[in-house]
């Protein structure tokens, strides 16, 4: 099995239920394929480059798996024939690769990217005391 990633721009003027139609359509279509979804990451509204059939901006998806030829074939296929789509691109990121592998790698990075607890906040008493002025610190010696 290959891993690719691929990248969808879809039209800024469709609704979230039909955007999250495609997206589980995109999901089953790589399911009956016999490829295996690693990540789905909706990246949101999104400023194009540069216009694309009279529109300025995107929804961007980025849809990271791995399977054969057949996979992205039918899923560009798909792609290819939707009119809310602007535009889309697959690339093939490693080959030869265990799905399995990858998500157990993927899953620790995610458990490890905890937000850090808040620091305590710092009072004015704390922030005078631990900076002295320097004639201060002379006459204390």
């Amino acid at each position: 099995m290959n891993r690719y990633e691929n990248i969808v721009i879809i039209d800024a003027d469709v609704g979230e239920d039909d955007r999250k139609a495609l997206m589980e359509r995109l999901e089953a279509q790589i399911s009956r394929q016999n490829g295996v979804l690693i990540e789905f990451d909706n990246w949101g509204m999104r400023k194009l480059a540069y216009e694309i059939r009279k529109k300025r901006q995107g929804h961007y998806l980025r849809i990271d798996f791995c399977g054969e030829g057949e996979v992205v074939s039918a899923m560009e296929r798909t792609l290819g024939h939707d009119h809310r789509i602007l535009r889309f691109m697959t690339i093939r990121t490693a080959e030869n690769v265990d799905p399995e592998s990858i998500k157990s790698q993927d899953e620790p990075q995610q458990s490890e990217e905890k937000p850090a607890e808040p620091a305590e906040p710092k009072t004015a008493e704390t922030e005078t005391s631990s900076v002295q002025a320097p004639e201060a610190a002379e006459e204390k010696e």
